[in-house]
């Protein structure tokens, strides 16, 4: 076992980086070169079916990538996710194919820029009329929202967003955030479900909800409960964020017989559907370069 697997278990949460600084330029999206779409497809048979497991994970367990290891420990949770947007140059074969040639990884770096610079110009956008209040769901430390807020260039003060989760972990590493950018007076952390909001935020109209890296690990009929419960909280002409996941490259399978990762995988009509169901109209979808995440914005259907 590598020191970096063994460290995992217990390790402080990952280096922070000023996003105010970094971010400013625009970053163009990252699409699949011709070489990593021909890899896909040569390398997807032996890693999904032919290849022994057991095998297949010594190897990655052998390895000094952090992604790797964290994926052994909390697959799919907010470590692995910052790993993947910090992007950082990698420490060997394992960590560039986990980093910069899984299709996961580039299309969620894409995910994150796509909906960072929605959240931004809805909130340039409602603070013409009024102060903002955002709503974050399965929040984690709320990076999506804290950069979009310092992206907008709308005065800090005008900007409430309350981050929820039903874990915690991620608290104080978003609040770090938050002093870095200096925006801690307009995040607020809460604990608690997204099914029973008013519970938590008994009187807040939400201009914009985000749900981020959640829908992907719920069936159907707790998301549309999810939504259904959202609603309530949606101002009017307010809008919700959310995206869903398609298995565009082949990749699901390695995932889930390498780390128990497993999506509930749902195209740009699937999740229309259940918007629909919950009392939405789907506004706009893009799908980012990779295909993986169509991306919808959704408002109240009050008809």
């Amino acid at each position: 076992m590598s020191p970096l697997l063994a460290d995992a278990q217990n390790r402080n949460v990952p280096h922070l980086r000023s996003v105010r600084n970094t971010e400013a330029a625009p970053t163009p999206l990252e699409v699949p070169t011709m070489r990593q779409r021909a890899a896909y497809l040569l390398a997807n048979s032996w890693k999904n079916f032919l290849l022994p497991t057991a095998w297949l994970r010594r190897q990655l367990r052998r390895s000094w990538s952090p992604l790797v290891a964290e994926s052994f420990v909390r697959p799919g949770g907010w470590r692995s996710m910052e790993i993947i947007y910090r992007n950082a140059e990698p420490v060997d074969w394992f960590d560039r194919q986990a980093l910069r040639d899984n299709p996961i990884s580039m299309a969620a770096r894409n995910r994150r820029r796509v909906i960072t610079r929605q959240i931004a110009d809805l909130i340039a956008r409602c603070s013409a009329h009024s102060p903002v209040s955002i709503v974050g769901v399965g929040a984690g430390p709320g990076r999506h929202v804290q950069t979009a807020i310092v992206e907008s260039g709308i005065d800090p003060p005008r900007v409430s967003a309350y981050l929820i989760d039903l874990d915690d972990d991620a608290f104080e590493y978003g609040r770090a955030l938050a002093a870095r950018l200096e925006i801690s007076r307009s995040v607020n952390f809460l604990k608690g479900d997204a099914r029973h909001l008013r519970e938590v935020l008994p009187a807040v109209a939400a201009d914009i909800v985000k749900v981020v890296g959640l829908a992907e690990y719920l069936a159907d009929a707790q998301l549309i409960e999810m939504f259904r419960a959202l609603r309530e909280i949606l101002a009017p002409g307010g809008s919700l964020i959310t995206h869903g996941l398609v298995d565009a490259h082949g990749t699901g399978r390695f995932l889930a017989r390498m780390f128990n990762l497993r999506h509930v995988r749902r195209n740009e009509r699937q999740m229309q559907t259940l918007l629909k169901s919950a009392g939405y109209r789907v506004v706009d979808c893009v799908v980012e370069p990779v295909g993986v995440y169509p991306i919808l914005t959704a408002e109240r259907d009050d008809t």
